[in-house]
């Protein structure tokens, strides 16, 4: 029996609704990736500030510092713990974008969200396969930002829009395969996967990071947040761009709506993917349903045969731990 073609609303109001209903887990699960970013940046940054700042003043006192060598050596070092961290917990986030496909699917199985290293395995135990599909996905994406690659980029990234939900689901497919595989789910259902587009970049790119900024504006945090900002952006050479209005002030208050943007969009990362799992099992039960009728059609003896499409699915040990009473985060 076909399954009912769900409407781009529902799948969006559905999606919010899973993330609503779990947002705790979604939420912790999400802390590290977002901000050990954040953290990493800052520890990169703000070492460096400071030890650029007081430079002289360590020079005199510890004088094996005079030496150049010495100082790009100690400038490393204050560097590495901070790389190391970023680089980890950007490594997580792009490990979510899979993950969290997985953990949906499960959700649909089970009512619950859980165990979510068994979900990560789901992309780490084909490490490579997802790395290849990144470093294609980046190619694509600076041709695509280049002015007269701009419509033509614009168009395929809608159509490659799932080839993170191919990856998670679909075995057997070369990294090419996920965008072609993309590709052919998405080809008809342009203008509904564009609205759907257009629904989730409006709700977390825009609504929710607004809303943050107004708590931000009442508990005073912004202004506290942009005199920091505006401090480090007075030791920037700015003076040939004061013609162009930009100031401190201006660069202090400009890093803030960047900070909340940054927490508001990576935190709400799982609202994205939740949606995008749903409308790929949508377009997916969908594409099965067209093939087997096409075959039927094409077959005089439609009705004596079986055909057999791969299911999807997830690994029945993760189904299997659902069932136990403590969930693993």
């Amino acid at each position: 029996m076909a399954k009912e073609d769900k409407s781009v609303w529902l799948i969006f109001f559905e999606g919010i609704k899973i993330y609503a209903l779990n947002i705790h887990k979604f939420l912790l699960y999400m802390v590290f990736p977002v901000l050990g970013q954040l953290i990493g940046l800052v520890m990169i940054f703000g070492l460096t500030y400071w030890y650029t700042q007081n430079y002289q003043n360590l020079a005199v006192k510890y004088t094996p510092l005079n030496d150049f060598s010495t100082m790009l050596t100690v400038v490393v070092i204050t560097v590495i713990p901070g790389l190391l961290i970023f680089m980890r917990a950007f490594w997580d986030y792009l490990v979510a974008y899979g993950s969290i496909n997985s953990m949906t699917e499960g959700y649909l199985n089970t009512g619950r969200v859980y165990d979510f290293r068994a979900h990560n395995e789901v992309v780490t135990n084909r490490t490579f396969s997802y790395i290849i599909l990144w470093l294609l996905f980046g190619i694509f994406t600076l041709l695509a930002i280049i002015p007269v690659f701009w419509i033509i980029g614009a168009v395929f990234f809608i159509y490659f829009i799932l080839i993170f939900q191919v990856f998670t689901f679909e075995q057997g497919l070369s990294p090419v395969g996920y965008f072609k595989r993309s590709m052919s789910l998405i080809k008809g259902k342009f203008a509904r996967t564009f609205l759907l587009m257009i629904l989730l970049g409006i709700f977390t790119y825009y609504f929710l990071p607004a809303g943050l900024s107004v708590i931000f504006d009442y508990l005073n945090l912004t202004g506290f947040l942009a005199k920091g900002f505006e401090s480090w952006a007075f030791t920037l050479p700015l003076e040939p761009l004061e013609r162009f209005n930009i100031t401190p002030a201006l660069i202090g208050s400009e890093l803030v709506k960047e900070l909340v943007f940054v927490i508001v969009v990576g935190f709400t990362l799982p609202v994205r993917s939740i949606c995008w799992t749903l409308w790929y099992r949508n377009l997916s039960d969908n594409n099965s349903n067209e093939i087997i009728e096409k075959k039927r059609k094409s077959s005089k003896k439609a009705s004596a045969k079986t055909f057999k499409i791969e299911k999807r699915g997830i690994d029945p040990e993760i189904i299997r731990r659902a069932r136990l009473e403590d969930d693993e985060y």
